[in-house]
């Protein structure tokens, strides 16, 4: 005997299987509608004995929040069904209560007794929650201390991290290529490196030394050859000279690029020291002779005739010629100058030249950066 109101070409006598299900379709069960009642009643089945059991209760926890201690207790590879999570945390719970047995002597430790030290309002023996109590507010206490403290090391000290950076900032960056990005502008250096190969003719610079100039004149150079530099006396300001280079008071006179000075010097007479010469005398004295004759007499006088006295009278003394005949006259005096003559002379010395008038030097180009 066939069943009534079944679907078509249901060759079924059982009437559960004959019937169809023409309800929604319900994914989580796995019924669809057209499915026979008696599929429809077994996954109904299947569902409540899964929920009742557990076994069909599948948890959605995300596997980061699940503690080491609950996840070695999870059955590997399988899903997180209700009764797998409650195994898993009743294991965790007794092998932390194991923990905790294990640890009440340890807990009974804490109780003291403390070192109290600094610490206020609590003795040696007061519980773990009045000793951490009493930290508490030392600390507290003294937290503008500790943010001095911090401020401090922060401001003063660096992380090791840091402090490579911190280096390489402060040091100095490479040197320039080119020289003249090393020197001042305008500023005039000694140079004793080579000529050749770094200066022109003219002096100019050549390759690195661009825009570098020996100073000899040329290329708007000063002309520093056989010169050494003197502060300008013009064009700087300031208050008065000193008198030792004033050039009112007789000093030379500089002015920017200006030379005097001269490498000899020949003193004037004004600016030779007072001396004294030794003189030299000569006397020459050519003799001469005396003598005296009578009175309208005539007498030859030869170089070989000597001379003979003859009388005196009233103290006074007459010559006359040897062999000469006669009396002179009585008191006639005759008087002649000497000829003698005095020559005194001062030899004159020096040559007029000039003394030298510089300072022992080192020689030296000079070099001087124009942009």
């Amino acid at each position: 005997m066939s069943c009534s109101n079944c679907y078509n070409g249901c060759t079924e006598i059982v009437s559960d299987q004959c019937v169809k299900y023409t309800g929604i379709d319900v994914p989580i069960l796995g019924i669809k509608s057209g499915d026979s009642l008696s599929y429809v009643e077994q996954a109904l089945i299947a569902f409540l004995t899964s929920t009742l059991n557990g076994t069909g209760i599948k948890l959605d926890i995300n596997p980061q929040i699940i503690c080491e201690i609950v996840n070695k207790n999870l059955v590997a590879c399988e899903d997180l069904t209700l009764p797998n999570v409650i195994n898993a945390l009743i294991k965790a719970v007794c092998e932390l209560d194991e923990r905790l047995t294990a640890l009440e002597g340890d807990f009974a430790a804490l109780e003291g007794p403390y070192t109290i030290g600094c610490l206020t309002g609590v003795t040696t023996t007061s519980g773990t929650h009045a000793i951490l109590q009493a930290v508490i507010t030392k600390l507290c206490a003294h937290i503008v201390d500790f943010d001095a403290f911090v401020l401090d090391v922060e401001t003063n000290y660096v992380k090791k991290s840091e402090l490579c950076t911190l280096v390489a900032a402060c040091t100095p960056p490479a040197p320039p290529a080119e020289y003249k990005d090393r020197m001042v502008p305008f500023t005039v250096v000694e140079y004793y490196g080579t000529i050749s190969g770094n200066f022109d003719v003219s002096g100019a610079g050549i390759g690195d030394w661009d825009k570098i100039y020996l100073c000899n004149g040329n290329n708007g150079t000063p002309d520093k050859r056989g010169r050494v530099p003197v502060g300008a006396t013009t064009g700087m300001g300031g208050g008065p000279l000193n008198p030792a280079v004033d050039p009112t008071l007789g000093n030379p006179s500089y002015t920017l690029g200006g030379t005097a000075g001269s490498n000899t010097v020949v003193l004037s007479t004004a600016q030779i020291p007072a001396h004294s010469h030794t003189a030299t005398n000569v006397l020459t004295d050519p003799g001469h002779t005396h003598f005296t004759t009578l009175s309208g007499a005539q007498v030859t006088i030869t170089a070989s005739t000597p001379l003979a006295k003859e009388a005196t009278y009233g103290g006074n003394s007459s010559y006359l010629l040897a062999g000469a005949t006669g009396v002179p006259d009585i008191g006639i005096t005759d008087s002649k100058t000497t000829g003698i003559t005095v020559a005194t002379t001062n030899s004159s010395t020096g040559g007029g030249l000039g003394h030298n008038n510089f300072q022992p030097g080192l020689g030296c180009y000079y070099i001087m950066y124009i942009p």
